[in-house]
C-alpha cells in the first residue's frame, strides 16, 4: 500500500512540476485577471503608458505566493515534502522585506511584525497594551517605529521593541537567519520563462534542536496527514475534504450495502429458480435498469416525481441532503431521520441501480457454476438438501468474484459514479468537489482527493484479500511449510 501511494505522489509531482499550468501559474493568472476586472490593486503593478498595460504581479507578492504554496524550495525538498519530511519553515525572506522597511506576517497562527536593519532582523509579536486595552501594530514609515493602531502616540523601536518614551517592551520572537540557494523562474520581458539560481536570506524561528524535533509543525507530508492548501478557496484541503465526506459517505456507503444485499439475494433466488418466469421477468428488470444510466433515471426521477407544478406526483425532494436549517431544526428527532432518509432515496436508487444489475447477474452465474461442480454433486449425492448444499457450500465459493470487484466498486461510488448524481440533487460531495479541483487546476486539493481516494481503495483492496480468506479457506496468504 506504502509503495503505491509514493507511486501516485511521484507522478501527479512529477505532472504538476514540469507540466506548463503548475500551482504558481495558476494563483498568478487568478491574481492577474482579478487585478485586469478591478483596474489595479496592491497586489499587481501596471505598466507604464508604453507597456502594453497588463498587469505584473509584483516580486515580493510571487514570493509570498511560493512560501504559501511550498514552492520556495529546491525540488528534491519539495517532493520530500509531499510525502515525509522534516524541515521547519521560514517565516520570511530577504527578498519580502527591503533595508529599513518593516512587514506584517502571519506565522503559524500568529501574527508578527518582522523589521529589517541592513542584514539583520527584528521579529516581535503583533501585540502592545494600549490605555490597558489589547491592540495591534502598524509601522510609520516616516518615522521608522512600529505604532499602536489606538493611539498613535505610543511607538516602538524596531530594532528593540522597546516604547520610545515609555516602559512598555513588545515579545521578542528568537529568530535566526540563514543563507539558502534557490532554482526559481523568473520572467523575460517577452514574457517567457527561465530557471535562474538565486541566493536569498531566510530568517526561522530559532528553537533547540530537541523543541524544533518534536514540534509537529516541522513536519510535512501527506503521510502524516499534513495537508496543503486549496489554491481556489483559500482553506486547508482536509477541511474541504472533512465537510464534504459525510454526504458522500452517506450517499457511498448506504449506495455499496443496499447493492451488495439485495444482489447476493436476488442473485441466488435467480439461480435457485433458474428458467422460471420469476427468473425470466426479474432478468428483463435487471437488465432494463442496466441499460439505463444513473445520471438519465436521475433527470426523470426528478421530472416525474419532484417538487414541481407538472410532476406526476410530489414524492422526493429536489436538492440538498436535508431540508433547509429553519426547517430541518423544528423537526422531532425521528422527524429529522426521516428527513434525511427522504432525501437520501432518488441518488441512493440512481447509484445503485446500474450496478446491481451487473452483480446481480454475475452472482447469479456464479451459483449456477458452482452448483454444477463436482463437490456441489458429490454433496447433493449423499442425500444434502438443496438449501443445504447452496448456503454450506456454494455460496461461500460463489462469493469470490464478488469480492473481487470489491474495491473499484467502492471507491467508484464516492467518485466517479457519484460525480453526476451530486451535480443534479445539488449534493457537495467528494465527487463534485475533485471534478471542480481538476476543471480549476487546484493541484494542491487534486492531490490532497488522489491521496485519500488511493488510500480508500487500496484499503478496499486489502479488505478484498481478507474477504478472499473468509470465503474460500482453502486460499492462504502465508508460505506453505514442507
Amino acid at each position: 500500500m506504502i509503495p503505491t501511494g509514493i507511486g501516485v505522489i511521484t507522478v501527479f509531482f512529477a505532472v504538476s512540476e514540469f507540466v506548463p499550468g503548475g500551482p504558481l501559474d495558476q494563483v498568478e493568472t487568478m491574481i492577474v485577471d482579478q487585478a485586469n476586472q478591478a483596474e489595479g490593486g496592491d497586489m499587481a503593478n501596471f505598466g507604464d503608458e508604453d507597456s502594453t498595460g497588463t498587469v505584473a504581479i509584483d516580486p515580493q507578492m510571487r514570493m509570498q505566493i511560493k512560501r504559501k504554496l511550498g514552492l520556495n524550495h529546491d525540488v528534491l525538498e519539495r517532493y520530500l515534502r509531499m510525502l515525509l519530511w522534516y524541515g521547519p519553515d521560514s517565516m520570511v525572506s530577504s527578498k519580502e522585506v527591503e533595508p529599513g522597511a518593516a512587514r506584517k506576517l502571519s506565522f503559524r497562527g500568529d501574527s508578527l511584525w518582522v523589521h529589517r536593519a541592513g542584514d539583520a532582523y527584528y521579529v516581535f509579536i503583533n501585540a502592545c497594551q494600549t490605555n490597558g486595552e489589547s491592540s495591534q501594530l502598524t509601522f510609520d514609515k516616516e518615522a521608522g517605529r512600529l505604532v499602536s493602531t489606538l493611539d498613535r502616540s505610543i511607538q516602538f523601536n524596531p530594532q528593540t521593541g522597546r516604547q520610545v518614551n515609555g516602559t512598555q517592551q513588545l515579545t521578542v520572537v528568537p529568530s535566526r537567519v540563514k543563507p539558502e540557494s534557490f532554482w526559481e523562474l523568473e520572467y523575460l520581458s517577452n514574457g517567457d520563462r527561465v530557471r535562474v539560481r538565486e541566493t536569498r536570506d531566510e530568517v526561522y524561528l530559532q528553537e533547540s534542536a530537541w523543541a524544533a524535533l518534536t514540534n509537529g509543525e516541522n513536519w510535512h507530508g501527506l503521510f502524516l496527514f499534513k495537508f496543503p492548501t486549496s489554491i481556489t478557496k483559500n482553506k486547508k484541503c482536509y477541511e474541504l475534504i472533512r465537510e464534504r465526506l459525510r454526504i458522500s459517505m452517506r450517499l457511498g456507503v448506504s449506495s455499496f450495502v443496499i447493492t451488495y444485499t439485495l444482489c447476493i439475494l436476488l442473485g441466488v433466488t435467480k439461480a435457485v429458480r433458474n428458467g422460471t418466469v420469476f427468473d425470466t421477468a426479474t432478468s428483463v428488470l435487471v437488465l432494463v435498469g442496466y441499460g439505463i444510466p444513473g445520471f438519465v433515471l436521475a433527470v426523470f426521477l426528478i421530472k416525474a416525481f419532484g417538487p414541481s407544478a407538472d410532476s406526476w406526483v410530489s414524492l422526493i425532494p429536489l436538492r440538498g441532503i436535508q431540508s433547509p436549517p429553519e426547517i430541518y431544526n423544528t423537526l422531532t428527532p425521528m422527524g429529522k431521520f426521516w428527513d434525511n432518509v427522504h432525501h437520501m432515496i432518488a441518488p441512493v436508487i440512481c447509484l445503485t441501480i446500474s450496478s446491481f444489475a451487473g452483480l446481480t447477474m454475475l452472482t447469479k452465474n456464479s451459483v449456477l457454476e458452482q452448483f454444477h461442480q463436482l463437490y456441489a454433486v458429490a454433496a447433493r449425492a449423499r442425500g444434502l438438501s438443496q438449501r443445504k448444499v447452496l448456503l454450506k457450500h456454494v455460496l461461500r465459493n460463489s462469493l469470490i468474484p464478488l469480492v473481487t470487484g470489491f474495491p473499484a466498486r467502492f471507491v467508484m461510488m464516492f467518485f466517479a459514479g457519484s460525480l453526476l448524481i451530486e451535480k443534479i440533487f445539488s449534493l457537495d460531495g467528494l465527487g463534485l468537489l475533485s471534478f471542480t479541483a481538476l476543471v480549476e487546476r487546484d493541484y494542491p486539493l487534486i492531490i490532497s482527493n488522489m491521496f485519500i481516494f488511493t488510500f480508500i481503495g487500496l484499503t478496499c483492496r486489502l479488505l478484498s484479500d481478507i474477504g478472499y480468506v473468509i470465503v474460500d479457506p482453502r486460499i492462504s496468504f502465508e508460505g506453505k511449510k514442507s
